[in-house]
């Protein structure tokens, strides 16, 4: 690859990237929401939340199979010009994952609590059912309707 085509992919590589880093600016910012909608319980709002998150994830990816594709030949944690803009791309990669590991935490939290008081609470209409080891499976929820406006 001759040097202006090489300065010229360089350029279109920062480009990609930069638009990778606005994008997660959004999406981390979209993340934030969505876990808002899950503590507070407010259904309408998450599924326009995960909506949002399915477009500029679909987003995402386009961008970084452009990126993919434009830094074949380049090896951009040496070079001086990408490194600042891989290394901030990186840390919200990196916050992202937080994020979402949190919501699954909290989520996963949430539903052994929901299924300890449904375990408690519901009779078991079915017998008892064991897995190929020998224990004990537990039934999935099941629908329990209230007499009660909440």
């Amino acid at each position: 690859m001759n040097e202006t085509m090489e300065i010229e992919t360089k350029q279109k590589l920062i480009a990609v990237m930069q638009q990778e880093n606005d994008l997660l600016d959004v999406i981390l910012e979209q993340q934030t929401l969505l876990h808002e909608c899950v503590t507070e319980k407010n259904w309408m709002h998450l599924e326009e939340s995960i909506a949002n998150l399915q477009v500029l994830s679909d987003r995402f990816v386009e961008l970084e199979t452009e990126r993919t594709a434009l830094s074949e030949n380049i090896v951009m944690a040496a070079d001086r010009d990408i490194a600042p803009v891989l290394t901030e791309v990186r840390g919200k990669l990196q916050k992202s994952k937080i994020e979402n590991h949190a919501l699954n935490e909290y989520i996963k939290t949430t539903r052994k609590f929901l299924q300890g008081v449904f375990d408690s609470v519901v009779p078991q209409r079915r017998n008892t059912l064991y897995s190929r080891t020998g224990k004990i499976v537990r039934p999935e929820l099941s629908s329990v309707v209230l007499n009660q406006v909440m």
